[in-house]
């Protein structure tokens, strides 16, 4: 897992490195803009005229450096230091200096002074040491940016942007590109603040390792090579009664594909037994398309009213098209007291909570609740910002001793032990009808074999990204469906299985 970072972690981090490497300031901006403009090259097919914008502070020596880098390998660099009548930081002084002996620099005092011409545009005004918002004459640099057509690349950070809150006042740089040293900053996750970021890519600088060891950070980001391989090795002598008997309660009138998807997702993710509890209206299609699960139909025909006998199950999955008739509500009472070991809960089983708040309460410690955004301010109530959900969701699961999944872009998987990760895989293209019935199925599957639920919600919220990746490698990102992440998924877990995978 990567740790996120404050900015004052981050300052720690260097002069830690500084000390104990050691090594000198200057020279680890060096390092820095090396990994930068080496990034860089990578993604350039042909040598474009290049602004590079500097700020006063080491952000700024970071882009006088990458700027003489750039003109070292041959292309054209239009060179700017944005005058804000204060003095250079020691580094940036000296990087401008090591710069002048190539080049020439624009001394910009006026808006109008400066001029950008080039097809890219090197943002090295403001790093993550900002604490305030870019108001007057860096507001006005920073519109020009904007306004211009060529592409932006920032240096660390988009200039105006703050690393660890969301500030939305004041002019912010809206990169098409970020290049962020050694680790991410939490404003790139959050959805107001991680637009000004455009794409990001992490360079690794050197920083000491053993500081990030002995840090703590009540956020990090969940990868693929985090998933452990063992949860999925299966031994010659198991049987299917080992991996897990889940009951999955899901579907209405209209709504049987929910039902339909999120149980095909559990079978693909391994469970041993699957049963669909579904109201009559749903037999004939679940059991033509599913003849893997066996079929618990409901008394009413086009909604479900009552669900017994579940003490056999490892674990319930509901709330795939589930709708919310008031006496499909009345069943999540009696369920969410006779069922004793975790559920995963999504979608019209959110809503209906979201109906009865006092339900929340019921629910089963360590149960997994993966709500949208709408779905989660229904349930525990709006927020002024992504940030601030963020932390609200991190205090509920704490308080509630739940698993929160907040499904986005960067899907946030809030534990009972007051840790946040944010997922890294998925893409845009999962922004469709039944992506989320997926997900129920696959964390239903994951918590039926009876291991920790936050590992069973961060693992699923992976798999189920990364059958996304694959599958928009297929079909693309618009045409892309509930259904292809299904097909993906025996891909995914081939990965997994094998011995090495990333």
């Amino acid at each position: 897992m990567i740790k996120i970072l404050s900015a004052e972690q981050i300052r720690r981090w260097d002069l830690y490195t500084i000390k104990n490497e050691p090594i000198s300031s200057f020279d680890l901006m060096e390092r820095a803009s090396e990994a930068f403009v080496k990034l860089l090259l990578t993604k350039i097919n042909h040598k474009p005229n290049v602004d590079v914008v500097c700020g006063p502070g080491d952000n700024g020596g970071d882009g006088f450096a990458i700027a003489r880098l750039l003109i070292e390998n041959g292309l054209k660099v239009n060179c700017h230091l944005i005058d804000f009548g204060v003095k250079l930081s020691e580094d940036c002084r000296k990087s401008y200096r090591k710069y002048l002996d190539i080049s020439q620099v624009n001394i910009v005092k006026q808006s109008k002074e400066l001029d950008l011409s080039g097809e890219l545009i090197i943002d090295a005004v403001f790093g993550s040491g900002l604490s305030r918002p870019a108001t007057g004459l860096a507001a006005e640099i920073i519109q020009l940016i904007n306004q211009s057509s060529a592409k932006t690349v920032s240096v660390d950070m988009p200039s105006g942007l703050f690393a660890d809150k969301v500030n939305l006042t004041g002019r912010i740089v809206e990169a098409d590109w970020t290049i962020t040293f050694q680790v991410p900053k939490l404003s790139f996750l959050i959805p107001e603040s991680g637009f000004y970021v455009g794409e990001w890519s992490v360079v690794d600088i050197g920083l000491d390792i053993s500081f990030l060891k002995t840090e703590n950070s009540d956020y990090s980001i969940f990868e693929k090579n985090d998933i452990d391989r063992s949860l999925f090795i299966r031994k010659k002598y198991d049987h299917k009664g080992k991996y897990g008997r889940v009951l999955m309660v899901a579907g209405s009138l209209g709504k049987i594909g929910a039902a339909y998807l999120s149980s095909k997702a559990a079978l693909k993710s391994g469970t041993g037994l699957l049963t669909v509890h579904i109201p009559k209206v749903g037999y004939g299609p679940i059991q033509t398309s599913l003849p893997e699960a066996m079929v618990s139909l409901d008394s009413e025909e086009e909604f479900i009213s009552q669900v017994d006998n579940v003490d056999a199950f490892d674990a319930i999955g509901i709330g795939p098209g589930l709708g919310t008739n008031p006496t499909t509500g009345k069943i999540l009472k009696s369920l969410f007291t006779s069922f004793n070991k975790p559920m995963a809960i999504d979608a019209d089983a959110l809503n209906l909570i979201a109906l009865d708040k006092e339900l929340v309460d019921l629910v089963p410690k360590g149960s997994v609740l993966t709500p949208h955004i709408g779905e989660f301010n229904r349930l525990f109530g709006e927020c002024d910002n992504g940030l601030e959900r963020i932390e609200k969701v991190k205090s509920i699961a704490i308080e509630k001793q739940l698993v929160i999944v907040l499904k986005g872009a960067h899907t946030v998987i809030a534990t009972p032990d007051g840790k946040v990760h944010f997922n890294s895989t998925g893409n845009s293209g999962m922004a469709t009808a039944g992506c989320g019935d997926v997900l129920t199925g696959i964390i239903s599957a994951f918590i039926a074999r009876g291991g920790d639920t936050s590992t069973s919600a961060k693992v699923g919220v992976c798999i189920h990204g990364w059958a996304g990746d694959l599958a928009e490698k297929t079909v693309g990102k618009t045409a892309l469906m509930a259904s292809d992440l299904l097909s993906a998924l025996p891909k995914v877990f081939s990965n997994v299985e094998s011995s090495d995978f990333i």
